[in-house]
């Protein structure tokens, strides 16, 4: 459950990565993945991770039920998220930059922890 949730924003991330490389060759595309073009511009969160430093540390922030919240993540090192929904979520985080997207479907307080350090990275408060 929670490792397919974590695979499918990666996946969605890398064609707005190779748009951002090379829009011109996918024309039709183009409008689609404007907003993607310059991923931490689109971010709702910049997260960065270097080594057992992270921020943000316990920002809290709102989000919608069913709207993705988009993380841009800068690493040091290749880390895991947690994020304690229902259900809960797993987000493989690779040394790099990466953008992902969460989309939580129950109201309510959500941590996101990072799971070598116990951190909690941010809290969503969904309505």
């Amino acid at each position: 459950g929670c490792s397919g949730s974590a695979e499918e924003p990666d996946t969605a991330a890398t064609p707005a990565q190779t748009a951002a490389e090379s829009p011109s060759e996918s024309p039709d595309e183009s409008p689609d993945e404007s907003p993607s073009d310059s991923p931490e511009d689109q971010a709702d969160v910049e997260i960065t991770i270097s080594g057992d430093t992270i921020k943000p540390n316990g920002k809290r922030m709102t989000a919608s039920v069913g709207e993705p919240v988009i993380l841009a993540i800068s690493s040091d090192r290749a880390a895991e998220l947690h994020v304690h929904s229902t259900p809960e979520q797993v987000v493989d985080v690779k040394k790099g930059k990466s953008t992902v997207e969460l989309t939580v479907e129950a109201p309510g307080i959500v941590d996101v922890e990072e799971h070598d350090t116990g951190l909690v990275i941010l809290q969503l408060e969904v309505r």
